[in-house]
C-alpha cells in the first residue's frame, strides 16, 4: 500500500513494475534481505535493464543485497527517506519494542548499529543513486538520508511516512529513472545536481 501510488503512476509512464513488498515488524534486515535479493536477481536474468526505487528502511534491505550481488542491469536507484545513518526515532523506541521489531536496534542512529555498520555499495558498483529527503520528517534527523557517492539528492515539503505519495515524489522519481537527475538547478558540492523547489522495481 505505500508504494502503490508511485508504482501506478510508473505503470502510466511505461514502466513494466514490480511492487514487492514486506512486514516492517518481527523479522530482521538481513531476512528481508535475502528476500528481496531472490526478486532482484529474476530482474537481473530476464529483464535488459531494471531501476530501483524504495521507501525508508526498504532502501537498507536494498543496501545489503547491492553489497552482496554484482546486478550489472541495475541502471538507476532512487531511495526515499533512506535512513542511511540511522534514525532518532528508532534509538528512542528500541529499549521499549524491539522485542516487536528487531529493525528499530538495527536503524538507530547509534554509532554501533547495523546501519551504521553497513557498507556502501556504491563504493564498489556502478549505478546511479538518486535520494529524496522529506522536509517535515520526524523519523530521520535532516541530512542523515545521505550516503556517500549519490548522484543527486532533492527535497520534498512533506512527511517521513507518506512520502511516495506526493504528486511531487512521483515526478521526481519519474525525472530521476528518465535522465539520472531530479530537475535541472544548481551543482552541489557532491557533484550532484540539487532541486532548488525542495521541491523496474518500488519497494
Amino acid at each position: 500500500l505505500d508504494m502503490w501510488p508511485l508504482a501506478r503512476r510508473l505503470s502510466r509512464e511505461g514502466y513494466r513494475v514490480l511492487n514487492w513488498g514486506y512486514l516492517s515488524l518481527l523479522g530482521r534486515i538481513e531476512e528481508y534481505a535475502i528476500q528481496l535479493s531472490r526478486v532482484l536477481l529474476e530482474a537481473e536474468a530476464s529483464t535488459e535493464r531494471f531501476h530501483l526505487v524504495t521507501h525508508s528502511m526498504g532502501g537498507i534491505i536494498a543496501r545489503k543485497v547491492l553489497l552482496e550481488h554484482d546486478f550489472q542491469r541495475l541502471n538507476r536507484f532512487v531511495m526515499l527517506a533512506p535512513p542511511n545513518q540511522g534514525s532518532f526515532v528508532a534509538r528512542h523506541l528500541s529499549p521499549y519494542l524491539n522485542w516487536l521489531a528487531p529493525t528499530l536496534s538495527e536503524l538507530s542512529d547509534s554509532p554501533e548499529s547495523y546501519v551504521n555498520r553497513l557498507g556502501n555499495p556504491l563504493l564498489q558498483r556502478s549505478f546511479e543513486l538518486g535520494i529524496i529527503e522529506a522536509a517535515k520528517d520526524r523519523v530521520i534527523a535532516p541530512g542523515k538520508v545521505l550516503l556517500e557517492g549519490y548522484s543527486d539528492l532533492a527535497r520534498v515539503d512533506g512527511h517521513h511516512g507518506i512520502l511516495s505519495w506526493y504528486p511531487q515524489t512521483m515526478q521526481l522519481v519519474c525525472n530521476f529513472l528518465q535522465s539520472g537527475r531530479f530537475e535541472l538547478g544548481h551543482q552541489t558540492s557532491n557533484g550532484g545536481t540539487f532541486g532548488t523547489n525542495g521541491t523496474y522495481g518500488t519497494i
